[in-house]
């Protein structure tokens, strides 16, 4: 029997996954399965950033009689853009030059491939996954900019998509983070007030997410009544409920930045306003197989580019505790 090309085999079982790869970091958290059916994973064009245009000022409008005069201020500016990072993330699979002597056989080829592809997954996933819920900052700078940057614990400080947030209150999420801890007895009254901080007319929160304190106070708040839960999170996996039709998802990395702290979170979010903007010819995309100078291995790489980006942050809120 001929020896199968290893380095092939792995490559082409990559490739062969890519999809599966999307589909298994959404289906690992609930934000962005939410964005991607919503068609908010979108490619973004060409250019050294991620530009959000975005609607900050009114222009000046009066009630009037007959044949009055108006007042036009030609000036005045009322479109503006928030400008985010390209943020980076990758993996290599390999396969060295012994292991392929050592692997003749099919069988023990397409082993040694699957349990490599299986862990580059893993860590795919697992960064997705808390990234979505970080700062920005951790690990040099260099990860998406999540929810703790886009809505913010404390709003009314910091740079988001190059706006100063401090010197203009529009660009300013809700926020109800206090040292009180949540409990089944207060928890539906601050929804309540995020839900109405979050709403400007036709447009509210579509997508709650939540930690397992949070979402367990919820949830034994409804004790008395009937729980519905979201047929198509629940589909995907995911611990549901609704609250005013929106579903409240469990996430296990909600409340953790990526050294694994931090304090209990339910984020409210309108995910119209929400989008990771990707790379399109990267987003968990493998390339073609490299052999490594001076050295007897291949390396299989996997990459992805984008970053998560909002144009409304008043209309994400965040109820939080820091006890």
């Amino acid at each position: 029997m001929a020896s199968p090309n290893l380095t092939e085999l792995v490559a082409t079982t990559l490739r062969n996954r890519d999809g599966m790869v999307a589909d298994n970091v959404t289906n690992h958290n609930g934000l962005l399965r939410t964005l991607e059916e919503r068609g908010n994973i979108v490619s973004a064009g060409g250019g050294r950033d991620l530009t959000e245009p975005l609607l900050y000022n009114e222009l000046a409008t009066k009630f009037y009689d007959g044949f009055e005069t108006f007042q036009i201020d030609t000036s005045q500016e009322v479109v503006d853009a928030a400008v985010y990072d390209w943020k980076q993330l990758g993996g290599f699979s390999f396969i060295s030059g012994k292991e392929k002597i050592m692997n003749r056989e099919k069988w023990q080829a397409v082993s040694i491939a699957q349990s490599r592809i299986d862990a580059l997954m893993a860590g795919l996933r697992n960064k997705t996954g808390s990234a979505l819920y970080s700062l920005g900052t951790e690990e040099g700078g260099k990860t998406f900019g999540g929810l703790r940057l886009l809505v913010a614990d404390d709003p009314t400080s910091g740079t988001v998509g190059g706006i100063d947030a401090s010197a203009n209150t529009w660009w300013r999420n809700q926020t109800d983070v206090t040292t009180v801890d949540i409990s089944s007895t207060t928890i539906q009254d601050r929804m309540n007030a995020m839900q109405l901080a979050c709403t400007r007319g036709a447009d509210q929160p579509d997508l709650i997410v939540a930690d397992s304190d949070f979402f367990t106070a919820y949830w034994k708040s409804l004790q008395s009544i009937q729980r519905v839960q979201n047929a198509k999170m629940a589909d995907a996996g995911f611990r549901t409920l609704e609250f005013l039709g929106a579903p409240v998802v469990y996430d296990a990395q909600c409340a953790e930045d990526l050294t694994g702290a931090g304090h209990g979170r339910m984020y409210f979010l309108n995910t119209k306003y929400l989008k990771f903007q990707k790379a399109p010819e990267r987003w968990f995309s493998t390339e073609e197989a490299r052999k490594v100078e001076n050295a007897d291995y291949d390396v299989i790489p996997n990459w992805t580019m984008g970053n998560l980006t909002t144009n409304a942050r008043f209309l994400q809120g965040v109820i939080g505790s820091t006890a």
